[in-house]
């Protein structure tokens, strides 16, 4: 919901004019035009502020370093020089302290090591959940253009959440709804196209 259709173009053509009954005329954009600023991307630092073009380098950094950590290849006092390099080097960002850096998230504190690539596990599967939506409901974009969310709903609810914890695994779901295991090329695909036409690439 939130990526798929709350970031995407079609939403916004149907949001666009609510917000404009809502904030008068002093609110002049177009669909466009917000549609351009909600997916607006640039390197940040703070993990949860990230857009979600560069959020996955985020993730990759913190597993890297973790990883790294668990075998033995890193010293844990090494790890904020570690970081501020890793962050230069993947979004060309300067940390300027470590509450910034590698204090940022709660994660590690909480002795919750290897969770970060679940949230990139996450956006994969909500792309390729998406790609089969889209292509059982072949008017699922004039669909979201009207505001019309209820087929989607109930498509997501028969194939997803009303299987709770039915299955063993992701990739079991997975296979028995959508005929397919998890495959990251979707979610390639999705950032692949968006970006390239939002940014005229």
């Amino acid at each position: 919901w939130e990526k798929h259709i709350g970031l995407s173009k079609a939403f916004w053509r149907y949001a666009t004019p609510l917000m404009k009954d809502t904030f008068g005329e002093g609110f002049d954009f177009t669909p466009e035009d917000v549609y351009g600023a909600v997916n607006f991307v640039a390197p940040s630092l703070i993990r949860v502020e990230a857009d979600e073009l560069t959020y996955p380098l985020h993730v990759i950094l913190r597993y890297e370093i973790e990883t790294d950590v668990i075998e033995g290849n890193l010293d844990i006092k090494d790890v904020p020089e570690r970081w501020n390099k890793d962050m230069k080097e993947f979004l060309n960002v300067d940390v300027p302290s470590d509450a910034d850096g590698c204090l940022q998230d709660i994660h590690w504190s909480a002795m919750a090591i290897g969770y970060f690539p679940t949230y990139l596990i996450g956006s994969a599967t909500a792309a390729q959940i998406a790609y089969h939506c889209k292509k059982d409901i072949p008017d699922f974009e004039q669909l979201v253009e009207q505001g019309q969310f209820s087929k989607i709903r109930e498509w997501l609810t028969d194939k997803i959440h009303r299987h709770g914890q039915r299955y063993k695994s992701l990739d079991d779901l997975l296979e028995a709804q959508l005929g397919e295991k998890l495959n990251p090329k979707y979610f390639i695909d999705y950032l692949t196209k968006k970006y390239s036409d939002l940014y005229k690439l």
